[in-house]
């Protein structure tokens, strides 16, 4: 009986590791929209925020795990940021704010046929960026590099957060492609006491190929041959 279960469990355990959700390379360049939130402020300049379009180009890592669920780490190169009209509250003028991002998020996906849902933590780290001002009559223009560090009037060069939302695959013989909803939910003030915060949804286009090993099915080839060969002395037990 006990031999019965143990073959049982391990049948069950092996099935569900062979119906493993297939390894994708995913290429991504895209041009995304991106905004700030401005905290206590975010409500009194509603009317006056707007988004910035930048670059956003990187990689995507889907590993299954089983058939329901596989594990995506991503890296991406991004430029966000957000714009302020003019006579705005906070700086009075029309104000750009550009950081060139690298993202690091790990997500957590769940499938249901062609339909997924992710989520997971971001870690970011701005690379630089650029505050421009417009001159308005009474205020001049300019155009500065920003500068990072921990004082107030600098910015955070780390900043975390999460990614959430869904997508949508389109299956081909070799490849596929994704449709892929997110919010991304910055956590960390990068303003340092500014009350700034990279909250936003976008939307990105991935074509993928598949990748030809799983580094998370390594594991399967080892207990395959591990129960070949206790099968193998089941029915030879004198050997």
């Amino acid at each position: 009986m006990k031999k019965q279960l143990l073959l049982f469990i391990t049948m069950a355990t092996f099935t569900g590791k062979t119906m493993a959700q297939e390894t994708f390379m995913d290429v991504v360049i895209n041009y995304t929209p991106t905004s700030l939130n401005y905290g206590d402020n975010n409500k009194a300049l509603k009317d006056f925020k707007k988004g910035y379009w930048g670059l956003q180009a990187g990689a995507s890592f889907q590993a299954g795990i089983n058939e329901y669920l596989s594990l995506v780490p991503e890296l991406y190169f991004v430029m966000k940021g957000g714009r302020l009209e003019n006579n705005n509250p906070l700086t009075g003028q029309e104000t750009k704010i550009r950081f060139n991002t690298l993202d690091l998020p790990v997500m957590a996906r769940l499938h249901f046929c062609n339909l997924y849902v992710n989520a997971g933590p971001v870690v970011s780290y701005n690379l630089g960026g650029r505050l421009k001002t417009e001159s308005d009559g009474n205020l001049p223009g300019e155009k500065s590099k920003m500068a990072f560090g921990s004082e107030q009037g600098t910015y955070s060069r780390w900043d975390a957060g999460l990614q959430f939302g869904m997508g949508y695959e389109f299956k081909f013989k070799k490849s596929r492609l994704l449709l892929d909803l997110r919010y991304h939910y910055g956590m960390v003030d990068i303003g340092n006491g500014a009350d700034m915060y990279n909250r936003y949804f976008n939307m990105n286009i991935l074509l993928s190929k598949k990748w030809k090993t799983n580094p998370l099915g390594k594991k399967k080839r080892q207990d395959l041959a591990f129960w070949d060969a206790y099968d193998e002395e089941l029915d030879n037990p004198l050997n």
